[in-house]
């Protein structure tokens, strides 16, 4: 208990020296960092704990955006007060997608899972494209925000904590231990007398669940949402993020997220005359990583909040 005491002041500190000593920018682009970790964790626990390979989330976040940001306007009159309840609610209503999407996904695996979740992240993004009512290519203005940054920041860090301690919980729990006998061998896991595509459906139904409520904020983060922000390159850079961090460690997707969220700011003003070097370094840097350490940053490791280490505890409990 006092450790989570401590790690709630250093958040409530942290809030506080980003609103004193920082600028709006670096804030703007640290609560894009928490939402990126959210994404991550939300595909990571999916991809990385089930080894169910998907590249449709950026479809998921848009209709966890679209939900949060239509019920907020339609429904309770734009008040920055209620955002809490549209992005809840967004998430239950990716979630209820994710179960439709799972019924016909979960007979397939591997690179055909991949393809028909890419497929539905596209059939989203055209509807949207097409829908009038919420602004078709031109997007959806006038979405409320937060007044003021501390508020966003505590909400951020609220939905990125549940996010993560919800999953972490989860990975080393019994339903866990099932995923994790599915990503090693899901043939002697059905063997074994585990129903499978029950096991996957459900993941995939949490994993979407998260992804909505990553969409939802995201939309009342920006005030502002288009077709084109839900495009298959925001997929790929979720991907990254998971792949980056390790997949299977939750820690990982959560430092991966704040490395190359801040890293590409960082590099924006490394230019030489007209070119834009850091489209040269942030690809190489990936390469690197991929090459000199393929399992990703942590691998499959967590830290471990008892011990204030990293261990690799995948198959143990959280305080071994």
């Amino acid at each position: 208990m006092k450790r989570y005491l401590i790690f709630l002041v250093c958040v409530i500190a942290l809030g506080f020296a980003l609103e004193t000593f920082l600028n709006s920018y670096i804030q703007a682009v640290f609560i894009s960092f928490m939402i990126n970790a959210i994404m991550a964790l939300s595909l990571n626990f999916i991809t990385g704990l089930a080894d169910q390979f998907s590249l449709g989330h950026a479809g998921l976040m848009a209709i966890g955006a679209y939900t949060a940001a239509l019920i907020n306007k339609e429904f309770l009159n734009s008040e920055w007060y209620m955002i809490p309840v549209g992005v809840l609610a967004a998430a239950f209503v990716a979630a209820f997608a994710g179960y439709l999407i799972s019924l016909p996904s979960f007979r397939l695996k591997g690179d055909y899972l991949a393809i028909v979740t890419m497929g539905m992240a596209e059939i989203v993004r055209v509807v949207l494209l097409n829908w009038d009512y919420v602004g078709g290519p031109r997007g959806y203005m006038g979405i409320a925000k937060f007044p003021s940054f501390l508020l966003s920041y505590g909400f951020a860090a609220i939905l990125l904590t549940f996010t993560f301690l919800t999953m972490y919980r989860l990975k080393f729990s019994w339903f866990g231990r099932n995923l994790w006998a599915i990503n090693e061998d899901d043939i002697a896991a059905e063997v074994m007398g585990l129903n499978v595509a029950k096991t996957k459906r459900r993941a995939f139904v949490i994993s979407s669940f998260f992804a909505g409520l990553g969409g939802g904020f995201y939309a009342h983060h920006l005030g502002f949402i288009s077709p084109g922000s839900f495009g298959f390159i925001i997929s790929v850079q979720i991907l990254i993020f998971a792949v980056f961090g390790g997949l299977g460690s939750l820690t990982g997707s959560v430092i991966a997220a704040l490395f190359l969220t801040f890293l590409p700011e960082a590099l924006r003003s490394v230019q030489i005359g007209n070119l834009d070097l850091r489209m040269i370094i942030f690809p190489i840097l990936l390469i690197l990583m991929m090459i000199l350490r393929p399992q990703g940053l942590l691998g499959r490791k967590e830290f471990n909040l008892e011990s204030f280490s990293f261990k690799n505890i995948r198959m143990g409990k959280p305080n071994e």
